[in-house]
């Protein structure tokens, strides 16, 4: 389907769409069908917004009489209308008549949504092209077929919680000047409202979401959860529904969310919110419950031990200090005077002080908290453990797992299986896709192998101590017990027992400490085996981004 760019008939090169010339006479008289129009449109469909118009213009030569039928929903445009003047097309419909013409030109105007047709009925006295022989004559009709898109109308919803705050319908269109007599919603500090795009009419393809007063000010999705921590009263903002794909006629439409909203002091204390985490430039981080106004001297008021079993070491770290994340002022971020590692076992306990709220209230105590390190990867997640990259066209799809870099080798030839492993689009824990493997009804056989290509050549290993790590997703009825991988030039086995993961989620399964040499040649293989896991029913589940994880010694 292809998009319209109106311009004027008068400036095209003439398109002659098809012509029959065998009845040519010596001296060029003859008969043809050919016509244009002022879209450049040729034998596809068209795609046209509401009350947009198409110019239609019959060039054929020699017709005995010529006719344009044009359905109902649509108007022809009077003769005073200029396409290269005009641009409110409206203004010159014709009468509720006629819906036909004998005009060589017409320009049509399409007033209500869907599938029209237009017809151009020509008689010619010989054959031509697309022609059919009746009574005598020779009869062309010829249809173009136009989809019509409606308007964009943007429809919403605003929750709190389960409670409907707000419904905005396709007819609905707020003025800001009526901004004082819309509904308010209050929240306390910390509270969120749920914005929901519902809109269909048009075929919008995306949105843009504007918010004011909560933690997010944009978002594209089509529902998103907005926090308010601060203080004060706020107008809602606005949604801009979108139509820009190719095969649809661009348009936007943006409405304005009729809400005032006014957030008041929490009555919730103000507490620790989440795990405690550390980033790779070995700054420790949490966030509170609400937006931190003001802090000050707070650095001795964090207590951080720090131990690390293989080097004997344990001791607080004093803190250098204690900082509002610049980016999010519901976190806190801690420097510390001294290096730590992942390694370490890090607690951090917190005596309540002087970080207040910007609803004033005042951090509660907490700890002493664990704090979940940081482990940078060592593997090729993108290229290799993450199948990001899809199959190539090269060699045979079903054996290849349908990506690139990996060898099915208990895979059927053809889709029809079995295909134990397939790269799957639809499942990821990140990126676009994630390695699918599923069995028949008679469950796992004796050995299910995805081998991968030469390893040096995607993800080679450096000698050092790592922990093996994936991410699954099981199905709810998968009873299996372990998944396996191997490198096929180390001795190294990396068994994971997932009889007591959860199912129905990504989980990151994790293996205890190992060291490894270099290991820059062979493959890196997944052997699923039916031993302990032999049930006779479909098994699925999901794997995404295995990884080394770095492990930093503590000298």
């Amino acid at each position: 389907m292809k998009k319209i760019v109106i311009i004027s008939i008068a400036a095209l090169v003439l398109f002659i769409s098809c012509e029959d010339n065998d009845d040519a006479s010596p001296y060029g008289d003859f008969s043809s069908l050919s016509w244009i129009t002022t879209q450049g449109f040729e034998e596809a469909d068209y795609a046209l917004a509401l009350n947009n118009y198409i110019g239609f213009r019959d060039l054929s030569r020699n017709t005995v009489s010529h006719q344009w039928i044009i359905p109902s929903g649509t108007n022809l445009l009077s003769e005073a209308f200029d396409a290269e003047r005009d641009t409110i097309f409206t203004n010159f419909i014709s009468s509720a008549g006629p819906l036909s013409s004998d005009e060589d030109i017409v320009n049509v105007i399409f007033r209500t949504p869907g599938i029209k047709e237009i017809e151009l009925k020509n008689v010619f006295k010989d054959s031509v092209a697309e022609s059919v022989f009746n009574n005598g004559v020779w009869v062309v009709n010829k249809t173009f077929t136009v989809n019509v898109f409606d308007d964009i109308k943007p429809m919403i919803k605003v929750m709190k919680g389960t409670e409907e705050v707000l419904s905005v319908s396709e007819s609905d269109m707020a003025d800001i000047v009526d901004s004082s007599s819309w509904p308010t919603v209050v929240l306390e500090a910390g509270e969120q409202l749920t914005y929901i795009d519902m809109t269909t009419t048009g075929s919008p393809d995306a949105r843009r979401w504007s918010f004011d007063g909560g933690n997010i000010e944009q978002s594209r999705q089509e529902s998103v959860n907005v926090i308010y921590n601060r203080l004060g009263s706020f107008l809602a903002g606005s949604i801009t529904s979108v139509r820009n794909d190719e095969e649809k006629p661009e348009g936007e439409v943006t409405k304005l969310i009729p809400l005032n909203i006014k957030v008041t002091a929490s009555s919730k204390p103000f507490i620790l919110n989440g795990t405690i985490t550390e980033n790779e430039s070995e700054v420790i981080s949490f966030k509170v419950t609400g937006e931190v106004e003001s802090l000050r001297g707070e650095e001795g008021n964090f207590t951080v031990n720090v131990t690390n079993i293989a080097s004997g070491f344990n001791q607080d770290i004093p803190v250098r200090s204690v900082t509002i994340n610049s980016n999010d002022a519901t976190q806190i971020d801690l420097e510390l005077t001294e290096p730590i590692f992942n390694s370490d076992a890090i607690t951090i306990k917190y005596t309540s002080g002087n970080i207040q709220s910007v609803d004033f209230r005042i951090l509660s105590s907490f700890g002493p908290e664990p704090v979940t390190m940081n482990f940078q990867g060592s593997m090729n997640i993108s290229g290799f453990t993450g199948y990001e990259l899809e199959w190539n066209g090269a060699g045979n799809q079903f054996k290849l797992a349908n990506t690139v870099g990996y060898f099915g080798q208990h895979n059927a030839n053809n889709e029809a299986g079995p295909l134990y492993y397939f790269r799957d689009t639809d499942m990821a824990f990140e990126g676009n896709s994630s390695m699918k493997f599923e069995t028949p009804a008679t469950g796992i056989p004796n050995l299910a192998r995805l081998q991968g290509t030469q390893f040096n050549t995607l993800s080679p290993v450096s000698e050092g101590t790592y922990i093996p790590s994936v991410w699954v997703f099981l199905d709810n009825l998968n009873t299996m017990t372990t998944i396996e991988y191997n490198f096929t030039n180390d001795p190294s086995v990396f068994i994971f027992d997932i009889t007591t993961t959860p199912r129905g989620e990504w989980v990151q399964l994790m293996l205890p400490e190992v060291s490894l040499g270099d290991i820059n040649t062979g493959r890196f293989d997944i052997n699923i085996r039916n031993t302990g896991q032999n049930d006779a029913i479909v098994q699925k589940l999901w794997m995404d981004n295995f990884d080394l994880l770095i492990v930093e010694s503590r000298l």
